[in-house]
Protein backbone atom coordinates (compact mmCIF):
# COMPACT_ATOMS: atom_id res chain seq x y z
CA UNK A 1 0.00 0.00 0.00
CA UNK A 2 1.41 3.37 -1.01
CA UNK A 3 2.36 5.70 1.81
CA UNK A 4 0.06 8.69 2.12
CA UNK A 5 1.48 11.95 0.84
CA UNK A 6 1.93 14.80 3.33
CA UNK A 7 -0.95 17.26 3.26
CA UNK A 8 0.53 20.67 2.50
CA UNK A 9 -1.32 23.99 2.54
CA UNK A 10 0.52 26.55 0.39
CA UNK A 11 -0.34 30.22 0.93
CA UNK A 12 0.56 32.96 -1.53
CA UNK A 13 0.28 30.26 -4.18
CA UNK A 14 0.27 32.63 -7.18
CA UNK A 15 3.39 34.50 -6.04
CA UNK A 16 6.96 34.38 -7.29
CA UNK A 17 8.44 32.02 -4.67
CA UNK A 18 5.47 29.66 -4.77
CA UNK A 19 5.86 29.56 -8.53
CA UNK A 20 9.32 28.05 -8.10
CA UNK A 21 8.02 25.45 -5.66
CA UNK A 22 4.81 24.32 -7.35
CA UNK A 23 6.21 21.72 -9.75
CA UNK A 24 7.96 19.81 -6.95
CA UNK A 25 5.08 20.30 -4.51
CA UNK A 26 2.47 18.99 -6.95
CA UNK A 27 4.52 15.82 -7.41
CA UNK A 28 5.27 15.16 -3.75
CA UNK A 29 2.29 16.36 -1.73
CA UNK A 30 -1.45 16.29 -1.32
CA UNK A 31 -1.64 20.00 -1.99
CA UNK A 32 -4.10 22.81 -1.43
CA UNK A 33 -3.33 26.27 -2.78
CA UNK A 34 -4.49 29.56 -1.24
CA UNK A 35 -4.22 33.14 -2.42
CA UNK A 36 -6.30 36.30 -2.73
CA UNK A 37 -6.34 35.81 -6.53
CA UNK A 38 -6.02 32.89 -8.92
CA UNK A 39 -3.63 34.47 -11.44
CA UNK A 40 0.13 34.90 -11.18
CA UNK A 41 2.06 38.11 -11.81
CA UNK A 42 1.96 37.59 -15.58
CA UNK A 43 -1.81 37.11 -15.58
CA UNK A 44 -1.67 33.33 -16.06
CA UNK A 45 -4.24 31.32 -14.15
CA UNK A 46 -2.75 28.99 -11.54
CA UNK A 47 -4.63 25.71 -11.47
CA UNK A 48 -6.30 24.72 -8.22
CA UNK A 49 -6.08 27.99 -6.26
CA UNK A 50 -8.75 28.59 -3.62
CA UNK A 51 -9.39 32.32 -3.25
CA UNK A 52 -8.95 33.10 0.46
CA UNK A 53 -7.95 36.20 2.44
CA UNK A 54 -5.89 35.25 5.48
CA UNK A 55 -6.42 38.69 7.01
CA UNK A 56 -10.14 39.30 6.55
CA UNK A 57 -11.79 35.87 6.30
CA UNK A 58 -13.27 34.56 9.53
CA UNK A 59 -11.71 31.87 11.69
CA UNK A 60 -14.70 29.67 10.93
CA UNK A 61 -13.91 29.91 7.21
CA UNK A 62 -10.18 29.23 7.67
CA UNK A 63 -10.10 26.60 10.41
CA UNK A 64 -11.07 23.64 8.15
CA UNK A 65 -8.08 24.40 5.91
CA UNK A 66 -5.60 24.39 8.79
CA UNK A 67 -7.26 21.36 10.35
CA UNK A 68 -6.79 19.47 7.07
CA UNK A 69 -3.09 20.29 6.71
CA UNK A 70 -0.05 18.49 8.09
CA UNK A 71 2.24 21.36 7.08
CA UNK A 72 1.57 24.98 6.11
CA UNK A 73 4.06 26.57 3.73
CA UNK A 74 3.52 30.31 4.04
CA UNK A 75 4.54 32.36 1.01
CA UNK A 76 1.83 34.99 1.35
CA UNK A 77 2.83 38.64 1.24
CA UNK A 78 0.82 41.84 1.03
CA UNK A 79 2.60 44.66 -0.80
CA UNK A 80 2.36 48.02 1.04
CA UNK A 81 0.21 50.55 -0.79
CA UNK A 82 2.68 53.45 -0.58
CA UNK A 83 6.37 54.15 -0.08
CA UNK A 84 6.18 56.68 2.76
CA UNK A 85 7.16 55.53 6.24
CA UNK A 86 3.59 55.23 7.53
CA UNK A 87 2.46 53.16 4.54
CA UNK A 88 5.50 50.91 4.69
CA UNK A 89 5.04 50.29 8.40
CA UNK A 90 1.30 49.66 8.16
CA UNK A 91 1.71 47.38 5.16
CA UNK A 92 4.40 45.27 6.74
CA UNK A 93 2.58 45.23 10.06
CA UNK A 94 -0.31 43.58 8.22
CA UNK A 95 2.12 40.95 6.94
CA UNK A 96 3.20 40.33 10.52
CA UNK A 97 -0.46 40.01 11.52
CA UNK A 98 -0.97 37.51 8.69
CA UNK A 99 2.01 35.44 9.84
CA UNK A 100 0.63 35.44 13.38
CA UNK A 101 -2.72 34.23 12.14
CA UNK A 102 -1.04 31.39 10.25
CA UNK A 103 0.81 30.36 13.43
CA UNK A 104 -2.29 30.58 15.60
CA UNK A 105 -4.62 28.74 13.25
CA UNK A 106 -1.99 26.06 12.71
CA UNK A 107 -1.48 25.49 16.43
CA UNK A 108 -5.19 25.54 17.25
CA UNK A 109 -6.08 23.12 14.47
CA UNK A 110 -4.42 20.13 12.82
CA UNK A 111 -1.24 21.49 11.24
CA UNK A 112 1.98 20.29 12.87
CA UNK A 113 4.49 22.52 11.11
CA UNK A 114 4.80 25.94 9.48
CA UNK A 115 7.53 26.58 6.91
CA UNK A 116 7.70 30.28 6.06
CA UNK A 117 9.34 32.02 3.11
CA UNK A 118 11.36 34.72 4.84
CA UNK A 119 14.24 36.84 3.56
CA UNK A 120 17.86 37.73 4.24
CA UNK A 121 16.54 41.27 4.67
CA UNK A 122 15.85 40.27 8.28
CA UNK A 123 19.60 40.74 8.72
CA UNK A 124 20.45 42.88 5.70
CA UNK A 125 22.41 45.47 7.68
CA UNK A 126 25.27 42.94 7.95
CA UNK A 127 26.00 43.56 4.28
CA UNK A 128 27.55 46.89 5.27
CA UNK A 129 30.47 45.34 7.19
CA UNK A 130 30.63 42.67 4.47
CA UNK A 131 31.21 45.29 1.78
CA UNK A 132 33.76 46.97 4.05
CA UNK A 133 35.70 43.71 4.46
CA UNK A 134 34.91 43.51 8.18
CA UNK A 135 32.63 40.43 8.19
CA UNK A 136 33.03 37.25 6.16
CA UNK A 137 29.96 35.24 7.13
CA UNK A 138 26.54 35.77 8.72
CA UNK A 139 24.79 32.95 10.58
CA UNK A 140 21.13 32.43 11.49
CA UNK A 141 22.33 32.75 15.09
CA UNK A 142 23.52 36.33 14.53
CA UNK A 143 21.19 38.94 15.98
CA UNK A 144 18.61 40.10 13.39
CA UNK A 145 19.53 43.49 11.97
CA UNK A 146 17.06 44.65 9.30
CA UNK A 147 17.53 48.00 7.62
CA UNK A 148 14.03 48.40 6.14
CA UNK A 149 10.43 47.72 7.16
CA UNK A 150 10.18 44.64 4.93
CA UNK A 151 13.11 43.07 6.76
CA UNK A 152 11.80 44.24 10.13
CA UNK A 153 8.51 42.39 9.62
CA UNK A 154 10.29 39.19 8.53
CA UNK A 155 12.66 39.46 11.50
CA UNK A 156 9.63 39.81 13.78
CA UNK A 157 8.18 36.59 12.34
CA UNK A 158 11.06 34.67 13.90
CA UNK A 159 10.74 35.26 17.67
CA UNK A 160 6.98 35.09 17.21
CA UNK A 161 7.49 31.66 15.66
CA UNK A 162 9.76 30.62 18.51
CA UNK A 163 7.02 31.57 20.94
CA UNK A 164 4.68 29.12 19.22
CA UNK A 165 7.40 26.47 18.93
CA UNK A 166 8.57 26.45 22.55
CA UNK A 167 5.23 25.20 23.88
CA UNK A 168 4.35 28.05 26.22
CA UNK A 169 1.10 28.74 24.31
CA UNK A 170 -0.03 25.13 24.17
CA UNK A 171 1.34 22.32 22.04
CA UNK A 172 4.67 22.85 20.30
CA UNK A 173 4.17 24.08 16.74
CA UNK A 174 7.12 23.15 14.52
CA UNK A 175 8.45 26.27 12.78
CA UNK A 176 11.03 26.78 10.03
CA UNK A 177 11.89 30.21 8.67
CA UNK A 178 13.78 30.25 5.35
CA UNK A 179 15.68 33.48 4.70
CA UNK A 180 15.83 33.50 0.89
CA UNK A 181 18.57 35.69 -0.61
CA UNK A 182 18.76 35.82 -4.45
CA UNK A 183 16.06 33.54 -5.94
CA UNK A 184 16.52 34.66 -9.55
CA UNK A 185 18.85 34.53 -12.51
CA UNK A 186 21.62 37.11 -12.27
CA UNK A 187 21.96 39.44 -15.25
CA UNK A 188 25.60 40.48 -15.27
CA UNK A 189 24.86 43.43 -17.55
CA UNK A 190 23.03 45.07 -14.64
CA UNK A 191 26.37 45.30 -12.79
CA UNK A 192 28.76 46.49 -15.50
CA UNK A 193 28.90 50.01 -14.06
CA UNK A 194 28.64 48.91 -10.41
CA UNK A 195 31.40 48.26 -7.91
CA UNK A 196 32.56 44.62 -8.19
CA UNK A 197 31.31 43.73 -4.71
CA UNK A 198 27.73 44.44 -5.79
CA UNK A 199 27.95 41.64 -8.35
CA UNK A 200 29.81 39.42 -5.89
CA UNK A 201 26.96 39.88 -3.42
CA UNK A 202 24.51 38.48 -5.99
CA UNK A 203 26.77 35.51 -6.65
CA UNK A 204 27.07 34.90 -2.91
CA UNK A 205 23.32 34.88 -2.35
CA UNK A 206 22.13 33.01 -5.43
CA UNK A 207 19.79 30.03 -5.01
CA UNK A 208 18.77 27.92 -8.00
CA UNK A 209 15.20 26.72 -8.45
CA UNK A 210 16.09 23.09 -7.78
CA UNK A 211 18.00 24.01 -4.62
CA UNK A 212 15.06 26.13 -3.49
CA UNK A 213 12.74 23.17 -4.03
CA UNK A 214 15.06 20.85 -2.14
CA UNK A 215 15.41 23.25 0.80
CA UNK A 216 11.65 23.68 1.16
CA UNK A 217 10.86 20.00 0.63
CA UNK A 218 13.40 18.90 3.24
CA UNK A 219 11.99 21.53 5.61
CA UNK A 220 8.53 20.03 5.06
CA UNK A 221 9.53 16.37 5.24
CA UNK A 222 12.31 15.99 7.85
CA UNK A 223 10.58 14.15 10.71
CA UNK A 224 12.49 15.55 13.69
CA UNK A 225 13.57 19.20 13.73
CA UNK A 226 13.89 19.72 17.49
CA UNK A 227 17.01 21.62 18.53
CA UNK A 228 19.31 20.65 21.40
CA UNK A 229 16.77 22.12 23.83
CA UNK A 230 13.84 20.20 22.43
CA UNK A 231 12.36 23.21 20.59
CA UNK A 232 11.28 22.53 16.97
CA UNK A 233 12.38 25.89 15.58
CA UNK A 234 15.03 26.79 12.98
CA UNK A 235 16.09 29.59 10.68
CA UNK A 236 17.78 28.50 7.43
CA UNK A 237 19.40 30.68 4.79
CA UNK A 238 18.17 30.07 1.26
CA UNK A 239 21.34 29.98 -0.85
CA UNK A 240 22.96 27.43 -3.12
CA UNK A 241 26.40 25.93 -2.47
CA UNK A 242 28.09 29.07 -3.77
CA UNK A 243 31.86 29.38 -3.56
CA UNK A 244 31.44 33.01 -2.46
CA UNK A 245 28.53 32.49 -0.06
CA UNK A 246 28.31 34.96 2.80
CA UNK A 247 25.22 33.41 4.43
CA UNK A 248 25.83 30.21 6.39
CA UNK A 249 23.88 27.05 5.50
CA UNK A 250 25.70 24.85 8.03
CA UNK A 251 22.63 24.34 10.21
CA UNK A 252 20.42 23.47 7.22
CA UNK A 253 22.93 20.79 6.21
CA UNK A 254 22.95 19.40 9.75
CA UNK A 255 19.27 19.56 10.70
CA UNK A 256 17.47 18.63 7.46
CA UNK A 257 20.27 17.27 5.28
CA UNK A 258 20.18 20.15 2.80
CA UNK A 259 22.66 19.30 0.04
CA UNK A 260 22.52 22.05 -2.60
CA UNK A 261 23.59 21.01 -6.08
CA UNK A 262 24.44 24.33 -7.66
CA UNK A 263 27.17 26.97 -7.38
CA UNK A 264 26.74 30.40 -8.92
CA UNK A 265 30.47 30.44 -9.73
CA UNK A 266 29.91 27.58 -12.19
CA UNK A 267 26.49 28.62 -13.48
CA UNK A 268 27.61 32.17 -14.30
CA UNK A 269 31.27 31.31 -15.04
CA UNK A 270 31.52 33.34 -18.27
CA UNK A 271 30.05 36.41 -16.61
CA UNK A 272 32.35 36.01 -13.60
CA UNK A 273 35.36 36.06 -15.92
CA UNK A 274 34.01 39.05 -17.86
CA UNK A 275 32.98 41.20 -14.88
CA UNK A 276 35.54 40.25 -12.25
CA UNK A 277 38.68 38.64 -13.62
CA UNK A 278 39.08 40.70 -16.78
CA UNK A 279 38.32 43.88 -14.87
CA UNK A 280 41.23 43.07 -12.55
CA UNK A 281 43.48 41.77 -15.32
CA UNK A 282 42.57 43.56 -18.58
CA UNK A 283 44.14 42.24 -21.79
Amino acid sequence: MAEAKPKVLLTGATGYIAGQLLLAFRERYDLRLLDVRNEDGSGQRVEGVEVVDLLSDTDADLEPLFDWADVVVHCGHLKPEGDDLASLYEGERRNLDMMHRVYRLSMENGANRVVAASTNQAAKWYEQPYYAGLKDRVSPEDYPRPNNFYGWAKAAWEPLGFLYACGSLGRKLEVVQIRIVVPRQIDADDFVDELPERYVRELAGYISERDMQQLFCKSVETPDIEDEHGVPFHIFYGVSDNARKFWSITNARKVIGYAPQDDSEAIFAEDVVRLLHRRKNPD
